[in-house]
C-alpha cells in the first residue's frame, strides 16, 4: 500500500518544489533568498532521484540514481545554513574562507560516493527488495563515511536553527511568529530524516527529500509571500541594524505598496507608533504619506514631535529587487529645526549689522558733521545724534539679550498665566504709556522656560510704543475657541495702527532679503522664542488694531 503512493509523492514533491524554486528565483531580492532557491532545487531533485530509484529494477541504474540522491542531499544543509546566516543578518560578518570551508566535507563526501566501489567507505553491500506494485527498493549497509557525513549535516542544520532561534527570542511578535514557522519546518524535515535513518520507519523507503522539499516550500511562502514579507528581517545586517538603532534620524523602510516593513527607534518615537510595523504609511503619518505621493526624493517637511512643530530634511531612496523591479523605498527624516533657526538668526543678525546699524551709524556721522558746522544756538542737531546713538545702543542691547535667551538651557513646564499676570499687574510702573489688561485662567501650563515671558513682553511693549491712539490699550487673553487639549492660543490685542505687512511677510517667510526685511529684531525675538517652545505665531491687522496669536503646546499633567 505504501508503494502505491510513494512514487507519485516523490514526483509531485519534485515538480512542486522546482516550481516554487522558479518563483523564488524571480522574486528574490538578495543573496539569502538565492540560498533558499538552491535549497529548494537540491531537495526537489533529491526527491526526484529517490523516486527514480524505486521506479527502475536494474541494480546499476538504481545505484546511479542513489548516488545522484546522495550527491544532492549534501547541498541541503549547506544551503539552509547560508540562508539562516542571511535571514538573521549574520552573513556580513563571515568571510569567504568560511563559506569555502563549508564545502570541503560535502565535496569529499560526493567524491567518496562516486568512488565507493574502490574503497566501500560509504556503503559495503546493496540489496534489491520488492515492495509491491512492481516497485523495488535498493537497501544499503552504510559505513563510517556515511555516518560521519550525517553528523556534519545535522551540525549545519543545528547551527542554522540556533541562529534563527536567537533572532526569534529578541525580535518583535511578528518576526517571532515567522521565525517559529521556519524553525518548525526545518525541524520536522530533519526529524523525518533521522527517523528514517534510525527507525521506526521502514529503512527501505527514504522520504527525506520530500520532507526537505516541503520545508523549503513553507520557508519560501513565509519569506516571499507579501503579507509575511512585510515584517521579514531577511538579510538585515546585524551591524547595520545596530547603526540604525543608534541614529537620531528617523528611518522607515517601505515596500512598493507603502507598507512599513522596518523602522528604527527614532522613527517609532517620532510617530509614536509602536505597532507601525506591517501597516501602511498613511495610518502612521498622513502628512508624510501625502508628501511621498508626490514622489519627492528630498526636501523639507514639517511634522509634530511630542506636540511641537518641527522641521525635517526628507530623503527618499529607492530599493530595487531582482530584474530591476521596484521593491520599496527608504525614507530618512533628519530633524533640522535648530539648524534652520540658527541659520535664520545668523541671516537676520548679519542683515542688521550690515544694513540697519551701518545706516544708523552713517546718520550719526552725518549729524555730527552738521553739528561741527552748526552754530552754538542750534543744539537740536547734536540732540538728534545722541538720540540715534541711543537707538543703536538699545538695539545692540536687544541683540545681546536675544542671544542670551536663545542660548538658555532652561526648558520644561511654565505656568504662563501666573508669569504674565505677575508681569503686568505687579510692574505697572514699567508700562506708563498705556493700559494692560490680563484675562487668563488661574493656571495655564505650557511647554517652555521663563524666557518665553520675554516674547510676550516684547509684543506688549511693541504694541504700546507704536500706539498712536489717545488711550493706548493692550489685552492679553486666551482664545478658548481655537485652543484644544494639546495646544492653547494666547492673543495680544491692541488698538494701535497694526504691524507693517512687510514685517509680517518677512517673519512668515523666515528670511530677510534686501527688498524684504524687518526694521528691527523685536519680532524675530518673539518668533524664535515661540518657535523654540514648539509653538507658532500669526498676526491679524484690523481697522481697530492688531491681534497677535501665539499658539503654544500645553504641558501634560503629571
Amino acid at each position: 500500500m505504501v508503494a502505491s503512493f510513494y512514487l507519485p509523492l516523490m514526483l509531485l514533491a519534485a515538480v512542486v518544489g522546482i516550481g516554487f524554486a522558479t518563483f523564488a528565483w524571480v522574486k528574490r531580492n538578495n543573496r539569502g533568498e538565492t540560498a533558499l532557491v538552491v535549497f529548494l532545487v537540491s531537495a526537489s531533485l533529491w526527491a526526484l532521484a529517490e523516486g527514480l530509484t524505486v521506479a527502475v529494477g536494474q541494480l546499476d541504474t538504481m545505484l546511479f540514481w542513489r548516488r545522484v540522491g546522495h550527491s544532492l542531499s549534501v547541498v541541503v544543509p549547506v544551503a539552509w545554513l547560508v540562508f539562516a546566516l542571511g535571514y538573521t543578518g549574520a552573513r556580513q560578518r563571515i568571510g569567504r574562507v568560511f563559506f569555502g570551508a563549508l564545502l570541503i566535507e560535502p565535496a569529499a563526501f560526493i567524491w567518496l560516493v562516486w568512488t565507493n566501489d574502490a574503497h566501500e567507505t560509504v556503503w559495503s553491500s546493496t540489496n534489491i527488495i520488492p515492495v509491491g506494485d512492481g516497485l523495488n527498493v535498493l537497501t544499503m549497509e552504510f559505513e563510517l563515511a556515511f555516518w560521519g557525513h550525517q553528523v556534519y549535516s545535522y551540525l549545519l542544520l543545528t547551527v542554522g536553527m540556533v541562529l534563527v532561534l536567537r533572532l526569534v527570542m529578541r525580535a518583535n511578535k511578528d518576526v517571532r511568529l515567522q521565525g517559529t514557522v521556519l524553525l518548525t519546518a526545518i525541524t520536522v524535515a530533519g526529524t523525518l530524516n533521522a527517523i528514517n535513518l534510525f527507525g521506526p520507519l521502514s529503512p527501505n523507503l527514504n522520504p527525506a527529500g520530500v520532507g526537505y522539499t516541503f520545508a523549503g516550500l513553507i520557508i519560501a511562502v513565509v519569506v516571499l509571500e507579501p503579507e509575511f514579507a512585510r515584517v521579514a528581517p531577511v538579510m538585515r545586517d546585524a551591524g547595520r541594524e545596530a547603526l540604525l538603532s543608534e541614529l537620531d534620524d528617523a528611518i522607515l523602510i517601505l515596500d512598493d505598496d507603502e507598507y512599513v516593513i522596518d523602522l528604527n527607534p527614532a522613527a517609532r518615537e517620532l510617530f509614536d507608533a509602536e505597532d507601525a510595523l506591517g501597516h501602511q504609511l498613511a495610518t502612521v503619518s498622513q502628512t508624510l504619506s501625502q508628501r511621498l505621493d508626490g514622489s519627492a526624493e528630498q526636501g523639507t517637511i514639517k511634522l509634530d514631535r511630542d506636540g511641537k512643530r518641527r522641521t525635517f530634511d526628507l530623503r527618499v531612496s529607492t530599493l530595487s529587487g531582482a530584474y530591476e523591479t521596484l521593491s520599496g523605498r527608504v525614507v530618512s527624516l533628519r530633524d533640522v529645526t535648530e539648524r534652520r533657526q540658527r541659520d535664520q538668526r545668523l541671516d537676520v543678525l548679519n542683515r542688521l549689522l550690515r544694513h540697519n546699524i551701518r545706516n544708523e551709524l552713517n546718520v550719526v556721522r552725518g549729524k555730527i558733521e552738521l553739528a561741527k558746522m552748526a552754530s552754538e544756538d542750534e543744539p537740536e542737531t547734536l540732540s538728534d545724534a545722541i538720540e540715534t546713538l541711543d537707538g543703536v545702543v538699545a538695539r545692540s542691547d536687544k541683540v545681546g539679550r536675544l542671544s542670551r535667551l536663545l542660548d538658555a538651557e532652561e526648558t520644561g513646564s511654565l505656568d504662563i498665566a501666573t508669569e504674565l499676570r505677575e508681569q503686568y499687574t505687579s510692574n505697572t510702573q514699567n508700562y506708563p504709556d498705556g493700559k494692560i489688561a490680563v484675562d487668563l485662567p488661574e493656571e495655564l501650563s505650557v511647554s517652555g522656560g521663563v524666557w518665553l515671558v520675554s516674547a510676550f513682553d516684547e509684543l506688549v511693549t511693541n504694541a504700546l510704543d507704536h500706539n498712536n491712539s489717545d488711550d493706548p490699550f493692550v489685552e492679553v487673553s486666551t482664545d478658548e475657541a481655537s485652543s484644544d487639549d494639546s495646544h492653547v492660543v494666547i492673543t495680544i490685542t491692541d488698538n494701535g495702527p497694526g504691524i507693517n505687512e512687510q514685517e509680517i511677510d518677512t517673519i512668515g517667510k523666515g528670511r530677510e532679503t534686501p527688498l524684504n526685511h524687518s526694521s528691527g529684531v523685536g519680532l524675530w525675538l518673539v518668533h524664535w522664542l515661540v518657535q523654540r517652545a514648539g509653538g507658532t505665531l500669526s498676526f491679524v491687522n484690523t481697522d481697530s488694531g492688531c491681534t497677535v496669536r501665539v499658539r503654544l503646546p500645553r504641558e501634560p499633567s503629571p
